[in-house]
């Protein structure tokens, strides 16, 4: 007898559920869960043998309902990684650019992915979660914290649209504030050295447009180049914008390095891959990071006198309703060309 019973079905219990039928046979009966359980024998042994076998068929059959209503219950439970990816490919993928994606991809199989593993979605609390950013925190990869926190918010909130949990848990989670540097342009004795270690890089080509151009690394698969202009698609648009493009005069300081390119080099500097041209520049420049090639251009620009609306056109930085993009735009070639003359500061570059 399954050992939950035997205190209740004592010998009290017995004589008070035992009768004999006209038959003489003996039968004990009770009702558990609106379900008859019988034993019937020509006597109380066989009877009383035949109940309790009666019962621990009942008490299994109980059992395993219960179990197959767990495992119906897990089925219908979402794992949490399997809802993030589901996400990240209907949902985020279509809507983003290729580099955003594949940049939230990244932090999601470093990060995100290893820490949840086969955790239930409807089972994460903030406590559970907290650990992830305390790990980061004392790593002092605040930005990363800052990005895994963006991507986590979406997932969540997504969740809750789609009914699987009712209240994000990120709401209370702690995660330092990343203040982002400002970028800083490159000395001109930094901007010396670098394009003394440029003179033997493979890169040679690819940071000079960058760097006397003043292009979003993002941009430069775009690039193309005539006798006077370096035409580029803006980088910095959403996915659903018509593309638009600029154009960048040639100006003296990088006019030296097209003149000793051939195609098959220019094809060859726009094409690597964002994160290879970001390892490569740090191994030139460790003090710096890839934009702040960008910041070089504009700050170079204004110091060899060139105003700044135009600096702004050359770079991008005009958004359409803005007085810069309304009026400066219409510059003309020749005066684009004219004042790109300006940038010229070989004699201030310390050899």
């Amino acid at each position: 007898m399954p050992i939950k019973y035997r205190d209740i079905f004592n010998s009290q219990w017995f004589d008070e559920h035992t009768r004999q039928r006209e038959n003489g046979y003996f039968e004990i009966r009770c009702t558990i869960d609106k379900r008859p359980i019988t034993g019937t024998g020509k006597d109380l042994d066989t009877a009383a043998e035949r109940f309790i076998t009666a019962l621990v068929r009942f008490d299994k059959e109980k059992r395993s309902v219960r179990a197959d209503n767990k495992k119906a219950e897990k089925a219908e439970r979402t794992v949490f990684i399997e809802f993030a990816e589901k996400w990240l490919i209907v949902v985020k993928k279509p809507t983003v650019k290729e580099i955003s994606f594949n940049s939230t991809l990244t932090v999601y199989n470093v990060h995100i992915k290893p820490f949840f593993k086969r955790c239930y979605i409807d089972e994460i609390t903030a406590m559970k979660i907290q650990p992830l950013f305390t790990k980061l925190h004392e790593q002092k990869k605040y930005k990363t914290a800052t990005n895994v926190k963006l991507i986590l918010n979406q997932i969540f909130n997504a969740a809750i649209a789609e009914n699987l949990i009712t209240a994000n848990p990120m709401a209370t989670v702690k995660v330092l504030k990343h203040k982002a540097k400002n970028g800083t342009a490159l000395t001109y004795e930094e901007e010396s050295e670098f394009l003394q270690k440029l003179s033997t890089s493979r890169f040679k080509l690819t940071f000079a447009l960058m760097l006397f151009c003043g292009m979003r690394r993002a941009e430069l698969s775009s690039v193309k180049i005539d006798d006077n202009f370096v035409t580029v698609k803006n980088g910095k648009q959403r996915l659903a914008q018509e593309d638009t493009f600029r154009k960048i005069p040639i100006t003296p300081m990088l006019r030296p390095f097209l003149n000793v390119g051939s195609k098959k080099d220019l094809k060859e500097a726009l094409s690597h891959s964002c994160d290879t041209l970001s390892r490569a520049f740090k191994d030139l420049c460790p003090s710096h990071h890839l934009h702040e090639l960008r910041h070089t251009f504009v700050t170079r620009c204004q110091e060899c006198g060139v105003p700044r609306e135009v600096v702004s056109v050359w770079v991008g930085h005009a958004a359409d309703t803005t007085m810069t993009s309304n009026v400066y735009t219409h510059f003309s070639e020749n005066f684009m060309i004219s004042e790109s003359r300006k940038v010229d500061y070989y004699n201030r570059l310390r050899t």
